[in-house]
């Protein structure tokens, strides 16, 4: 069996095969860290809130922390801030080992097949300097699991884009970094990405309508929770902007959209290789930035005012089901699996 495992910056997703079904698991990439104190262990325990002991604090994790923070007055944290990993925060590492370990489980068997995405775009290409692909391929590899790092927007075209042969561009929007991936028949010709996603989104819109609290020290701080709830607001639309903030969403998207494109097309200059697959191309996007209306427009626009040198067909979205990164990573981990058995197979 194999599992995939969708590492994003503020979601860690899980899916796997039992039986016939898929299985999913996810969690907010969030913690709170309380001081190890008696009254503060008492509250936990009467509302039999799971918490943990790390460097002398008390620590819940994933959907926990968002859920109970407001009860003890704090503010959950990230566990990967801006997608990256905290260097010089031992709770946060050591938290999210454990949500980690919580939800991959253990293996059918030993050595099983993990296809996982991290939240850093071209940041986890270099096994040298990436101590975010050390740190989580050792917590994998200590579960029983043997890693098989993939972008999001390849595991994306894995998961939707089976009927054309795995061929076509991947897109991911996701809260760290969103990117672009190029892919034929299953081989990811290329992968560009920009650090601008939702987060990004959040902190312009705080900025600009002044979204702000209190830090504990009681200095102003900008209150991205509840930018991020104007955003995601269901009334929200690009095209036609019903108010002041479509119009100001609207152009953060522009831009965000465009970065990306503008950079996929830079990088294709110097890969010809990835121009000269079969086209039109199919589109896939996944992301929960990609789901308010009127994205797709501003995604064609994009297109063409950079002169992207591949002929697109259509554009499609993959934002009902949260889960599709995860099953792109499964199939990943399937795939590689089945390769690896032919090999022994055939060494036998």
């Amino acid at each position: 069996m194999s599992v995939g495992l969708d590492i994003g910056a503020s979601q860690i997703r899980c899916l796997r095969r039992r039986d016939a079904q898929l299985v999913g698991r996810s969690a907010k990439a969030q913690f709170t860290a309380l001081p190890d104190a008696p009254e503060f262990r008492a509250l936990l325990a009467s509302g039999q809130i799971p918490f943990a002991v790390c460097d002398e604090a008390l620590t819940i994790v994933g959907d926990n922390a968002a859920e109970y923070s407001n009860l003890f007055n704090v503010r959950p944290q990230s566990l990967l801030p801006q997608g990256r990993l905290p260097t010089n925060d031992p709770v946060a590492r050591q938290s999210l080992a454990a949500l980690v370990d919580a939800l991959l489980g253990e293996p059918d068997q030993p050595g099983e097949m993990c296809g996982v995405t991290l939240p850093g775009g071209e940041s986890f290409r270099s096994l040298a300097t990436s101590s975010e692909l050390e740190f989580f391929s050792r917590l994998i590899r200590l579960r029983g699991f043997f890693p098989q790092v993939l972008s999001a927007g390849m595991a994306a075209v894995l998961a939707e884009l089976s009927r054309q042969c795995f061929t076509g561009l991947g897109l991911s929007f996701g809260a760290a970094t969103s990117e672009l991936v190029v892919a034929h028949r299953g081989i990811e010709l290329l992968m560009c990405s920009i650090p601008k996603g939702g987060d990004w989104l959040d902190e312009q819109l705080a900025q600009e309508f002044g979204d702000m609290l209190r830090d504990d020290a009681g200095e102003p701080i900008l209150d991205l929770a509840k930018s991020a709830a104007r955003r995601r607001a269901s009334e929200r639309q690009l095209s036609p902007a019903n108010d002041d903030t479509d119009r100001f969403l609207a152009g953060l998207h522009r831009d965000l959209i465009y970065s990306l494109i503008r950079s996929a097309t830079f990088a294709l200059a110097s890969h010809p290789r990835a121009t000269e697959i079969p086209q039109p191309l199919p589109v896939i996007v996944v992301g929960g930035v990609s789901r308010i209306a009127g994205f797709e427009e501003l995604l064609w626009k994009a297109f063409e005012l950079a002169r992207f040198p591949l002929a697109i067909r259509e554009i499609r979205f993959a934002t009902r089901h949260d889960f599709t990164v995860a099953r792109g990573c499964l199939i990943n981990a399937q795939l590689e699996s089945e390769i690896r058995q032919q090999q022994q197979s055939r060494a036998a």
